[in-house]
């Protein structure tokens, strides 16, 4: 009888641990993937851009969302203090989340090396917008 209980115990623990590391992942997932749509959604408005006041605002709102998932970051950062383990080493389900993360990045890359940006960039206000951009990307911490 004993036996049998310490065994149910175990297993209650075992599911318990398992739920909390599965939700730590689901929430690190679902963080990477609005990261990537706000990076796609970036990119796609700075294609679209036909002129320097939308490219302004496209970067402003850009920076908004920055703005947002760094205090998206902190709250799971409170919530599993180690997610730095995940981090460092995230297991098989984030994969493919960090690999269309990483695909976004060098899109990013490319859409901001471009010829159209390079010529619109020549204006004050975009190249103002940027310099705020950058200046959000120095303050914007993740998972601190």
């Amino acid at each position: 009888m004993r036996k049998t209980k310490f065994f149910t115990i175990f297993i209650a623990v075992l599911i318990g641990v398992s739920c909390a590391s599965n939700k730590k992942i689901n929430d690190m997932k679902e963080f990477i993937n609005e990261a990537a749509r706000c990076t796609e959604m970036f990119i796609a408005q700075i294609s679209e851009s036909a002129n320097e006041g939308d490219i302004v605002s496209t970067i402003e709102a850009f920076s908004k969302s920055l703005t947002i998932l760094a205090e998206q970051s902190s709250a799971i950062k409170k919530k599993y203090p180690d997610i730095d383990l995940l981090l460092n080493e995230p297991p098989a389900e984030l994969t493919s989340a960090l690999d269309k993360l990483h695909i976004t990045e060098k899109q990013l890359k490319e859409v901001l090396k471009s010829d159209k940006v390079r010529e619109l960039i020549k204006d004050s206000k975009v190249q103002s917008a940027f310099t705020n951009l950058i200046n959000e990307l120095e303050k914007v911490k993740f998972f601190q």
